[in-house]
């Protein structure tokens, strides 16, 4: 078995907290790009005005989830987050979804 020394394990810490903080964030920020875009057109708004307020509002979404990332105290509670976050998010879209429902 191969033991890291603490540098190394810091570092590695590190680089997956800088995966999440942007290709996890950037998955999750799109996700519910698209939850917001599919609630918005189902409550009456255009589908244009629906995506592109949802649109506008996931370069919010990306910087507050990006800096819970780089705060979280340590890489695996940030990827436990995303994925807490994702889950309900993704369920969310199925039942939105146009052509699921008639």
């Amino acid at each position: 078995m191969i033991r890291l020394t603490e540098q190394a394990r810091g570092r590695w810490s590190a680089v997956f907290r800088i995966v999440a903080g942007t290709l996890g964030a950037y998955g999750l920020t799109s996700l519910a790009t698209v939850a917001l875009s599919l609630l918005l057109a189902r409550i009456g708004m255009s589908r244009v005005e629906a995506v592109t307020a949802a649109t506008l509002s996931s370069f919010a979404i990306f910087a507050v989830i990006a800096m819970a990332a780089f705060h979280a105290r340590s890489a695996a509670r940030a990827w436990g987050w995303l994925l807490a976050l994702g889950l309900p998010l993704a369920l969310a879209v199925l039942p939105l979804s146009p052509g699921t429902y008639p």
